[in-house]
């Protein structure tokens, strides 16, 4: 972007902003960890996390439904449950945006601003305002960020990677979004296999993705990609002292930081629901066996 417009940019927002001010009125302020200190909490106090993003918020009222996943009455309740209810072993993460903005890009404050004009009051009820919460943007560090230095996201990364290091890892993630695949996010594990389960609507096969966590996750670090139902599946392994962690899009993340990425890119490979297009979703040949080892089930639609 160049100088001229980024400043009619800069200045586009916040006159926009003033103009919506009262769209925010009475919408608290919540408190919600910096990145590295959410990394900290997971790692000191094996806690499980339960993520939080607009999709999330978005279906806990009856009209929303997103393209992956359709709404219901269930995943409402389940969703509401999780941000009611605390738990000593787990941590519920919240955008970093409804603590503030300022670290971000201005494409990417202004979107959030948009949200919460939106949902902001519609939302208060469901949270806290005394509370502290995790950061959800602790898988999505770099692409919105006004910082997209090489120094900041390799410490982050580093930081995330002592989580699962040397561990025994159960990945329980959609058929498309083949976490680690073709990059080194994973190199440090003790050992990582993989339940993959739909890529759409995983909600509705939700009783047999949680039997297979239990069968198959028992004393391991369960790291889950699979939208709304991660969030939810973190907390109720939480509740049987079960260790599992919404880690969705950490992978994309990391690739579009690998590759220098401004905008949200396709990434071969793999599904990127965020992407305008998408590249192909072949394997490629030098990672397929190792990746078709470490897949113990399928569950199919």
């Amino acid at each position: 972007m160049g100088l001229k417009k980024a400043l009619s940019s800069r200045f586009y927002y916040y006159q926009w902003l003033f103009s919506t001010r009262n769209l925010r009125r009475g919408v608290p302020q919540y408190k919600v960890l910096s990145i590295q200190k959410t990394i900290e909490e997971i790692t000191t106090h094996k806690k499980s996390v339960s993520r939080f993003g607009d999709g999330e918020f978005r279906l806990i009222f009856p009209e929303h439904y997103l393209e992956f996943q359709e709404n219901s009455e269930e995943i409402r309740e389940k969703l509401s449950q999780v941000l009611r209810f605390d738990l000593e072993n787990h941590m519920v993460c919240l955008p970093e945006q409804l603590d503030s903005v300022a670290a971000f890009d201005i494409p990417t404050k202004y979107w959030w601003k948009k949200f919460i004009n939106k949902y902001g009051i519609r939302l208060s009820p469901f949270l806290d305002k005394n509370k502290i919460y995790g950061n959800s943007f602790i898988t999505r560090f770099y692409l919105g960020y006004e910082d997209k230095s090489e120094k900041r996201n390799r410490e982050i990364v580093r930081s995330l990677k002592k989580i699962w290091e040397n561990k025994e890892v159960l990945i329980i993630e959609g058929r498309y979004s083949r976490l680690g695949v073709g990059n080194d996010l994973f190199d440090n594990v003790h050992s990582l296999q993989r339940i993959l389960c739909p890529e759409k609507n995983a909600f509705a096969h939700y009783d047999k993705i949680y039997h297979a966590a239990k069968e198959y996750g028992k004393d391991k670090l369960i790291l889950i990609a699979l939208g709304p139902t991660a969030t939810i599946l973190a907390y109720d392994l939480a509740k049987i002292k079960y260790w599992g962690i919404d880690i969705g899009h950490i992978d994309i993340e990391y690739m579009w930081f690998l590759k220098k990425a401004t905008d949200k890119i396709a990434i071969a490979g793999r599904h990127v629901n965020e992407a305008e297009s998408q590249e192909s979703f072949d394997i490629p040949q030098e990672f397929l066996e190792s990746y078709t080892k470490s897949t113990i089930l399928e569950i199919t639609a």
